[in-house]
């Protein structure tokens, strides 16, 4: 799973042809939900968890990837209405699914989403593996808010 910056889609060219199901991508709303639901568990004191990376490794990596910051701007968005297409891909190098970035950066919602939507799709009792480049990051995210996927995916 990873984002991608260099696929915009320009303010003025308009929306898709109305015969197009764009099937593969998941809707606005439903992305936005999960951000809502994230800022709503930021809002709580951080729960108690174990630690499997010491917090100080993770704030390096943190700091040293340009995908961790959520809000820094990777794309004009005056021209761009959707400014990146963050993409769920499986180990055979098959796209799942993609998700429309329409923030400035890449805000952990779009990975979340990605992943709900995925688990709504397969049986309860499967092994994943989540490969990011922030994959930490999002992790500790996740676990600090008690958010139960934390508990059914590694992330490496």
């Amino acid at each position: 799973m990873d984002g991608n910056f260099h696929h915009r889609h320009q303010r003025s060219a308009g929306d898709c042809p109305p015969f197009y199901d764009p099937i593969y991508f998941l809707p606005k709303p439903q992305v936005d939900e999960v951000g809502k639901r994230i800022n709503a568990a930021c809002k709580h004191p951080p729960r108690q968890y174990k630690v499997a990376v010491p917090d100080e490794a993770v704030d390096q990596c943190e700091t040293s990837y340009k995908a961790a910051d959520g809000k820094k701007q990777k794309a004009a968005m005056d021209s761009f209405n959707d400014t990146g297409i963050m993409a769920l891909i499986c180990r055979h190098d098959i796209p799942l699914f993609f998700v429309n970035i329409d923030t400035p950066g890449e805000q952990q919602k779009y990975s979340v989403a990605l992943i709900e939507h995925f688990f709504s799709l397969i049986p309860l009792r499967c092994n994943v593996v989540i490969l990011y480049d922030i994959g930490c990051v999002l992790a500790r995210s996740l676990m600090k808010v008690c958010m139960c996927i934390s508990h059914s995916v590694g992330f490496y």
